[in-house]
């Protein structure tokens, strides 16, 4: 009987925090000690002020404050692909970066367009994210602090395939931005994206 209760206790709880929607738990996730080369990022994006989005009320408080904007599916040189975990919105400045890093990539290649992949993502995103995906991100991201993005490098003009021609040039427009001091980005190789995240 005693294990019979324990049981139903354990399965209650299970239950009680998949309605709250806290599939994660916020000290492991912040015991995460990033890597060297991605501490840049979260530095960068503490500077936002911006605490962590833990789920999409957090979001909703942040937009109606005006400090996370919404951002359109398409735009000059982009187009964003369906999101399952992560939501079209941005800080006004990554908002701005986006678009521009767009522009840029468009008039370099005379109207060809990227895609981005994902933008914020709270870390209730991120739970369900790492269900499907081992190599989504234990720790905190920048995606979290909704100054962060991921655009493909294998899929441009709507078409999923490799064009390296097309790669180099982004490749090249993301370095002139990080030499400006406006971004940080990583080639993820598994995801097929940059990971980009906006300083300033």
């Amino acid at each position: 009987m005693k294990k019979y209760f324990a049981v139903t206790i354990f399965f209650t709880s299970l239950l009680f925090n998949a309605q709250k929607g806290h599939c994660y738990d916020l000290d492991k996730v912040l015991k995460v000690e990033p890597t060297p080369l991605y501490e840049k990022h979260l530095n960068a994006s503490k500077k936002f002020n911006i605490k962590i989005l833990k789920d999409a009320k957090t979001v909703k408080k942040y937009r109606e404050a005006g400090k996370l904007n919404a951002v359109n599916e398409l735009g000059k040189g982009y187009r964003i692909q369906k999101l399952e975990y992560s939501k079209a919105v941005l800080t006004p400045k990554a908002k701005t970066a986006l678009r521009e890093i767009a522009k840029t990539f468009s008039s370099k290649t005379k109207g060809s367009t990227l895609t981005y992949t994902s933008l914020t993502r709270t870390l209730e995103d991120q739970c369900r994210l790492r269900k499907v995906n081992r190599n989504a991100s234990s720790g905190l991201s920048s995606h979290n602090y909704g100054n962060a993005f991921d655009v493909s490098y294998v899929r441009f003009n709507d078409r999923l395939e490799r064009n390296e021609r097309l790669e180099k040039i982004l490749e090249k427009v993301l370095k002139e931005f990080e030499n400006a001091g406006k971004i940080y980005f990583i080639k993820e190789k598994i995801q097929s994206c940059y990971h980009v995240t906006v300083r300033t």
